[in-house]
């Protein structure tokens, strides 16, 4: 229903992005139903990032749950970023408290122009490797995780998988 109601999608069309949305999950290793519930339970969501279409959307909502994080928190992290002053000063702060430049201009552009998928890829693009996150202390995480938009936990999980995070684009 979201899919039609929001997504300005056809009851045929509905039907068949679900089936790939699943088919998709499943050969990524995440639980179709698990990534399907996150996107119905994350109506308001959907409707704001929804420009990007429906597809891209479930493949975000797929690549966050291969990332070990949901849905929403990496939407919640996109609309944060949206509020410019904000994600610039703690852009700034972790910037100086890592000693290099963290840019996350493309990641801002991305969540305005609703491609979430692309916003997740650009943000552990800016976080680094597993091995630089691990060199951190508690305080430069902290900064890492503020400026962009999550937890150090959810963080942490997206770049202790970051290996497995493809590309999900055209495979749907």
């Amino acid at each position: 229903g979201l899919f039609t109601e929001i997504g300005g999608l056809t009851e045929e069309g509905a039907v068949q992005l679900a089936k790939q949305a699943e088919s998709l999950a499943v050969a990524n290793g995440v639980a179709p139903n698990t990534v399907l519930k996150d996107i119905a339970a994350n109506s308001e969501i959907f409707a704001k990032f929804s420009g990007g279409g429906a597809e891209g959307l479930a493949r975000a909502a797929i690549q966050a749950r291969k990332l070990g994080v949901e849905f929403s928190s990496i939407a919640g992290a996109a609309e944060a970023s949206l509020d410019f002053q904000s994600s610039l000063n703690a852009e700034v702060e972790a910037s100086v408290m890592l000693g290099r430049n963290i840019n996350l201009q493309k990641a801002r552009e991305l969540a305005l122009t609703d491609d979430i998928e692309g916003f997740q890829k650009e943000i552990l693009k800016q976080v680094g490797s597993q091995a630089e996150f691990d060199k951190m202390n508690v305080l430069q995480k902290q900064a890492l995780a503020k400026a962009t938009g999550l937890t150090v936990e959810q963080l942490g999980k997206m770049v202790s998988k970051e290996k497995e995070a493809t590309t999900l684009a055209g495979e749907l």
